[in-house]
């Protein structure tokens, strides 16, 4: 049986089924995590009629967290994610009938209380997630609860190494930069870092275009968005009190009113330490030797006072304005003393007691401005940052001859000379960042970066007893100009990162002489993952190492022996081109990632030794003068690694083996032959608790040899073992470096070239150096967005101590 339907009724309502479907809508977004802002992919999405919530559509997020739900009829939705151990989130989304696509804004998804929870109960663990550009690390509570403060947290992640004095390598390189919510902070900033504000830290080990082409890697410390009205601090210490007195002393105070932030932080160190020395120097030229031994004293104070405010201006625009203050005092006095043959024979004796002291102040006033938009990703962040650094140094040297049976003062040959050099640099940079999404699946970010400086060196010096005196005045400028492009594209299980990097300087020296050099900066990063616990990657970059201002000198100077240095106006950038193949396996919250690498090395600056006559003795002696005398190239395997065993015993290693090889040099009157040279490098860190809330580590560094034209330096070896115990807002605890050791060789080297060999040691007295702690925090106030700070970029401060590495 049919029913019929008349024609005139069939077009009404074909007409209404397509009024219907136009006005059926497409709505799209994006789930991110709320830990390390990184795509959350296969969450369940749901669209949620309102106000019943009936289920209306359903589906899982693709690659990049994107979703889309297609053919949505006009009304009032919520759209609501879910994810295994996150809590529930999503927006309200009203469709109607005037455009054809709905962009949300991102959805963030945080860890659940619950899965917090059982953080804290199964263990200590730090989870590991590579992206195609870095490696995040999550920072779970229990890690927080346990740490005192920034350096603490770092200590744990694999590939960062901290120091007893809270120095600060990354994968065994000290030319990176630190980032806190992506603003670049001093070091002695992170003694002031609550660790629960702590979120994630992401590591950054193959630099894109949008760090200087100079940096090998970032460390971008990312705060949970939580700030306070009210105020808040810390106060700590960290002392060695037997034999001279070693640590330092922090503290911070933060006043929250909303969406205004103001803040202070202070951090003093200082280090007092027992030294020796032993100096063989042999000319072979008429078979002199010098053989001298030494004893002396070294203390070093600076301190370091951040200030500033942040302004939210609203939830898309913020600034942030901070000043900062680095007084430094550090003195050095040691006496050397030793015989002096001749063909075998003693000739003379020598006595040489030397000062040095060096007195410095730098400022730095920045300006940063961010501004968000409301599709996903989409910011532009400007910055501006002025410097200035003033430095005096005040050093006085003796040389005392005596016959070798030191009966008989020679004054024929001793000398006395003091020395004063003056040091002033200033620089002001700007840069501006600008990142867009295409898409879903990739971004493209650009930016532009200038950068001018100038520095004056006046170096003095007076020999009393011949009435000579020396007056060079060193005038440097740079202007710099740098910009650069790239496109980050996410694929199902293939993501790439291309930029390149462009930068321009022009160097001018004293007025009269002159340098320029264009250099491009390609990096490329591809990542493939095989699924969420295995992944390879393939990166390439290219890093420019350019002179140091004071290698570039052409004034002659004397070391405390009468040898003589010299800068050299001609210097070049070194240049290295690395490839590296990383393997990454995640189980069971531990981290395994191997890696193999290749780097090309070009132009590599190394010190030219000659020798000449002494312009003060008249005797024969070194002459070290910068020259890039060294290409070659280094390979290796390398390992970083984060392991926890028991559920509470977690081990941190980072560590390589590697190969290398440098070119003959014959370009000069004394040839450098060619070389090859291995070596290795290792740092662990190991935490576990151990009953009535105590915490216990110890760690293990060893940072290979360094390899110059005619010389090696070896490093020492570094260890040591600690507790502490967290009472409330009051932590207590001990340290023990090189547990029952008296003496630290610091550093050796050993030089070999034609016409000159030499072997010289510094040692530290380390007997009992134990360290006690104590940190106490604060807070009166209740939680509110949280805001960020930005402190200086660069610094020129002598920091001197000692660093283990």
């Amino acid at each position: 049986m049919f029913i019929k339907i008349p024609m005139k009724n069939l077009i009404y309502l074909l007409l209404l089924f397509l009024s219907i479907t136009s006005q059926a809508q497409t709505i799209k977004g994006v789930v991110f995590s709320a830990q390390d802002k990184t795509p959350v992919e296969y969450a369940p999405v749901a669209l949620l009629h309102l106000p019943d919530s009936a289920i209306v559509n359903s589906l899982s997020t693709k690659t990049g967290g994107v979703y889309t739900f297609e053919n949505v009829k006009p009304g009032n939705y919520f759209i609501k994610a879910t994810c295994l151990s996150c809590k529930a989130n999503g927006k309200r989304v009203e469709v109607a009938g005037d455009s054809k696509t709905i962009q949300m804004d991102t959805i963030f998804m945080a860890l659940s209380s619950k899965q917090l929870a059982e953080v804290n109960v199964t263990g200590q663990r730090i989870i590991a997630k590579e992206l195609v550009d870095r490696t995040v690390y999550t920072i779970p509570a229990s890690i927080a609860a346990t740490s005192i403060n920034g350096y603490e947290i770092l200590r744990k992640i694999p590939g960062i190494q901290v120091d007893f004095q809270n120095n600060i390598t990354l994968n065994g390189k000290s030319n990176f930069i630190i980032q806190v919510d992506g603003k670049t902070r001093d070091k002695e900033y992170l003694a002031r870092l609550q660790p629960s504000d702590i979120e994630t830290i992401e590591v950054v080990n193959n630099p894109s275009g949008k760090y200087e082409g100079s940096i090998d890697g970032v460390i971008n410390i990312i705060l949970k968005k939580e700030a306070r009205y009210g105020i808040n601090g810390n106060v700590s210490a960290f002392v060695r009190p037997a034999q001279k007195s070693t640590g330092y002393v922090a503290g911070s105070l933060e006043y929250g009113l909303g969406r205004i932030s103001i803040y202070a932080t202070v951090y003093t160190f200082f280090q007092g330490l027992d030294n020796k020395t032993t100096n063989y120097s042999h000319f072979l030229y008429h078979d002199s030797v010098d053989n001298l031994n030494g004893s002396g004293g070294f203390h070093i104070t600076s301190t370091s006072v951040n200030t500033g405010f942040d302004y939210y201006i609203n939830d898309k625009n913020n600034l942030s304005f901070n000043f900062s203050f680095k007084p430094t005092k550090m003195t050095n006095g040691i006496t050397n003393e030793g015989p002096i043959t001749v063909n075998n024979i003693p000739e003379n004796y020598l006595i040489s007691p030397t000062t040095t002291g060096t007195s410095s102040k730098e400022y730095n006033a920045s300006l940063f401005y961010k501004k968000q938009y409301a599709k996903p990703i989409k910011e532009l962040t400007t910055e501006v940052n002025y410097y200035y650094f003033h430095s005096e140094d005040n050093n006085s040297f003796e040389s005392t001859f005596f016959t070798p049976d030191k009966n008989t003062r020679i004054d024929s040959l001793s000398r006395n000379r003091s020395e004063n050099n003056v040091s002033n640099r200033s620089y002001i940079s700007a840069k501006v960042d600008f990142v867009q999404p295409i898409g879903f699946s990739s971004k493209f970010e650009t930016g532009y970066q200038f950068y001018y400086q100038q520095m004056t060196y006046n170096s003095q010096y007076n020999l009393l007893n011949k009435d000579t005196f020396s007056n060079n005045v060193y005038d440097y400028s740079e202007l710099r100009n740098a910009a650069y492009a790239g496109l980050t594209l996410n694929l199902k299980k293939l993501s790439m990162q291309g930029m390149l990097r462009i930068e321009y300087s022009n160097i001018r020296i004293n007025k009269d002489t002159t340098s320029h050099y264009i250099t491009p900066l390609p990096s490329v990063n591809i990542q493939y993952k095989f699924s969420t616990s295995h992944n390879v990657k393939f990166t390439y970059n290219r890093r420019i190492n350019r002179p140091g201002i004071y290698d570039l000198n052409p004034f002659q100077k004397l070391s405390g022996n009468y040898s003589v240095s010299e800068g050299n106006p001609r210097l070049k950038p070194e240049y290295r081109d690395r490839l590296q193949f990383t393997y990454t396996f995640n189980f069971g919250g531990s981290n395994i990632a191997p890696n193999i690498y290749y780097e090309a090395i070009t132009k590599k600056i190394g010190q030219r030794i000659s020798l000449v006559e002494s312009p003060l003795t008249n005797n024969l002696t070194t002459l070290n003068t910068p020259d890039n005398i060294l290409t070659g190239y280094e390979r290796g395997f390398g390992l970083t690694s984060m392991v926890t065993v028991f559920k509470k015993l977690t081990f941190s290693v980072n560590g390589r083996l590697y190969e290398g090889h440098y070119n003959a040099f014959t370009n000069q009157f004394i040839p450098i032959p060619a070389k090859d040279y291995s070596s290795y490098s290792v740092t662990s860190y190991a935490f576990a608790p151990v009953g009535w809330k105590v915490n216990a580590f110890l760690f293990f560094s060893y940072n290979g040899v360094s390899i110059d034209a005619y010389s090696k330096t070896y490093n020492p070896a570094f260890y040591g073992i600690g507790a502490q115990k967290t009472a409330g807002n009051h932590t207590i605890g001990l340290f023990y470096l090189l547990p029952f050791s008296t003496n630290l060789q610091y550093n050796k080297t050993v030089t070999e070239s034609p016409t000159y060999d030499a072997k010289s040691t510094t040692s530290f007295n380390i007997a009992y150096y134990i360290q006690a702690m104590y940190s106490y925090k604060f807070n009166k106030g209740k939680a509110v967005k949280k805001v960020n700070r930005k402190t200086e970029v660069e610094s020129d401060t002598k920091s001197g101590g000692i660093k283990g590495q």
